[in-house]
């Protein structure tokens, strides 16, 4: 066999996936192939108001957008996605997402989608399945959040609003520089738990135990993960069922 007869060799093992030159050849027509969804904090507005939003992409095909109300910079929601893939063309999509708006009734089961086709500018929407309003928003990834996530800068004494589609009390929580959390709420709650940083993307996994009502999510454990942008703390913590979340946004 000669040397030149290599490359070719190799290519038909690996099913045309390559050429002799060493250039990748692109996939058949029509073929769709699914990459690592891309991870990161994009920050922007929904479409049609001022009213600012958060994209948080995890490497996992999870992703939460944090949203505020218009005419004010709180939150008024989240939308969370699972399992969710990105094409080989940039567009990732969940059909495992729920909407938390607070002061609605319920969640809203939803489509997620981001097109990141021409990042670091995204584009996407929540598309409701109920048929009640969705949303649309667009952003660009967060250079403000280069810092890498770690337990000290997130140490701290954050008070703010803790929320759940029930609805809405000031919540304080403390982050120890070693990840022990502890809060409370103005209604009597008392909650405890853990904040990492987690590798790989700009944000924290975030565990939190409720004791007995009146807290939001009565004796239960709940995850998720929370975003640090400069002194603003903004978490999601959906319940195991996903029928409801925790939602927090304080600053230090």
């Amino acid at each position: 066999m000669t040397r030149n007869a290599i490359p070719i060799v190799v290519c038909a093992v690996a099913l045309a996936a390559c050429s002799t030159d060493g250039s990748n050849a692109p996939p058949p027509p029509g073929t769709v192939t699914t990459t690592l969804p891309s991870g990161g904090v994009y920050k922007g507005t929904l479409k049609g108001s001022a009213a600012q939003a958060t994209l948080l992409m995890l490497f996992d095909g999870t992703a939460y957008l944090f949203y505020g109300g218009a005419g004010g910079t709180g939150l008024a929601g989240v939308a969370v996605a699972k399992n969710g893939a990105q094409s080989s063309a940039g567009r990732f999509t969940s059909d495992s997402a729920f909407d938390y708006r607070i002061g609605r009734a319920s969640a809203s089961p939803a489509v997620f989608s981001v097109d990141f086709a021409h990042a670091p500018a995204v584009d996407g929407s929540v598309a409701n399945k109920d048929g009640s309003a969705g949303l649309a928003f667009s952003g660009n990834a967060a250079t403000i959040l280069d810092i890498a996530p770690t337990r000290a800068n997130l140490g701290g004494l954050y008070s703010g609003r803790g929320m759940s589609l029930g609805g809405t009390t000031q919540t304080r929580i403390t982050v120890a520089g070693d990840g022990y959390l502890a809060g409370t709420t103005t209604s009597g709650c008392i909650f405890k738990g853990t904040a990492a940083p987690h590798e790989g993307t700009n944000a924290y996994d975030v565990s939190v135990t409720f004791g007995p009502a009146p807290c939001p999510l009565p004796d239960t454990t709940v995850t998720g993960n929370a975003v640090l942008d400069s002194a603003r703390l903004v978490v999601a913590l959906p319940s195991p069922n996903r029928a409801d979340v925790f939602l927090f946004d304080g600053r230090k």
